[in-house]
């Protein structure tokens, strides 16, 4: 009994050592975690985010899993084609309304395989898994013509992290399952809980409706010590509001950008948080200010497709990544003064 005992010891040890090795070698190549900025100011705005996202697709050398809500780019559309063609096994998942578009169009042409979700939500996804060790996320829908817009994206090298993800595309890709048929298991949100370090940087994701999303900001925001900064295209829910307000009165600093579409609705929290004093602006000018961020005390930035709603929260597949970065919360506050400059 006790040479079992050593033997099971041993091969945990073993497995442990296997696990630490493996996400080394995957991550030992590249920074713990790139973040990429349109920028609607400059003719070539969109550059870093759609050179960015070509030049991972061009990397791939074995898989490219893809789930986007929008997918319109030619450049893009054209590396996918070109990877397909060249042996890459390339999977994609497009929200309904996108399936007559040109551009998909020619991706079915090509062979490459694509399920379509017309569930009750939104597949409002942006993301993407390269070989089972890269992960981009973010706002950015590679589209075209949004030279004008105001988006994210994160790029993270992490064989766990990508299986995170990996699971989350199997089950739309090869289960066919959207929205509400995913609720997920209690254990499940115990399992996202637990952060993914990618050389030192805690890095938490979750994906609604599983998970619970709206929940797990809102009690994080609550969590805020000093200050918290938000820029939000879509501003709805009361749960997370109510958190903002709450820190507010407490005397925590908070500063808001929202996109002008639907500040004024019935639903915006918009002039709540005017009525309580709250420092939030609301973004003009051309084209839209698409992030969905919240960056906490300068250190923890919360970053994604989830828009700040109810409906992101219940129906729509969504994604939040949790970073636990200064440096990162330090780039994104730089983004979130320069959209301050045009909002008012």
């Amino acid at each position: 009994m006790r040479m079992h005992c050593y033997c099971y010891a041993i091969f945990g040890c073993v497995l442990l050592l296997w696990m630490i090795v493996s996400e080394h070698i995957s991550e030992s190549h590249t920074t713990p975690v790139r973040v990429f900025f349109s920028n609607s100011e400059k003719k070539d705005a969109l550059n870093s985010l759609e050179r960015a996202l070509i030049e991972l697709i061009d990397s791939a050398e074995k898989t490219f899993d893809g789930a986007f809500y929008e997918l319109s780019s030619e450049k893009v559309v054209n590396r996918l084609i070109a990877i397909h063609g060249r042996g890459v096994k390339v999977r994609l998942v497009i929200e309904a309304d996108s399936k007559s578009r040109p551009a998909v169009q020619r991706l079915l042409a090509s062979g490459i395989p694509i399920v379509f979700d017309d569930s009750e939500g939104l597949m409002h996804n942006k993301f993407a898994i390269v070989d089972g060790e890269a992960v981009w996320t973010g706002s950015y829908n590679p589209v075209a013509g949004g030279e004008h817009n105001d988006n994210n994206a994160v790029l993270m090298y992490s064989r766990t992290l990508a299986e995170r993800f990996s699971a989350e595309f199997r089950d739309m890709f090869e289960k066919k399952l959207f929205g509400r048929s995913r609720r997920g298991m209690p254990f499940h949100r115990l399992i996202a809980i637990t952060p993914v370090s990618v050389h030192g940087v805690a890095v938490r994701t979750f994906f609604s409706p599983r998970h619970g999303i709206e929940s797990i900001i809102a009690e994080l925001v609550r969590s805020a010590s000093s200050n918290v900064h938000f820029m939000a295209f879509s501003f709805t829910s009361d749960l997370i509001g109510e958190s903002l307000i709450g820190l507010a009165r407490r005397g925590i600093a908070i500063h808001g950008i929202v996109e002008e579409r639907g500040a004024f609705s019935e639903f915006s929290e918009y002039m709540k948080f005017r009525v309580e004093g709250i420092d939030v602006r609301i973004r003009r000018g051309r084209g839209v200010m698409h992030h969905k961020v919240i960056v906490i005390d300068g250190r923890i930035v919360i970053t994604g497709s989830f828009n700040f709603s109810r409906g992101a929260d219940s129906v729509n597949d969504e994604n939040i990544v949790i970073i636990e970065s200064e440096e990162l919360a330090r780039a994104y506050l730089d983004e979130f003064n320069r959209v301050r400059e045009r909002s008012g």
